[in-house]
């Protein structure tokens, strides 16, 4: 089974996000630094990733 299918691409959905606004899509890219201080994302973007797991069965 591949483990991958089972994780949701949170850095792709909010870079998506990010050009549906107009804005960079640079989430998760700044590397240390960032200068979008006024990005809604920013907090989130400079910690840590983290695999959020996603149940595609999970009302079945």
């Amino acid at each position: 089974m591949d483990l991958e299918k089972n994780f949701l691409d949170v850095t792709n959905l909010i870079r998506s996000i990010q050009r549906a606004e107009g804005n960079p899509d640079c989430f998760r890219g700044a590397q240390g630094y960032c200068d979008q201080l006024d990005c809604a994302w920013r907090p989130y973007c400079l910690e840590k990733p983290q695999h959020v797991p996603y149940d595609t069965h999970k009302d079945e």
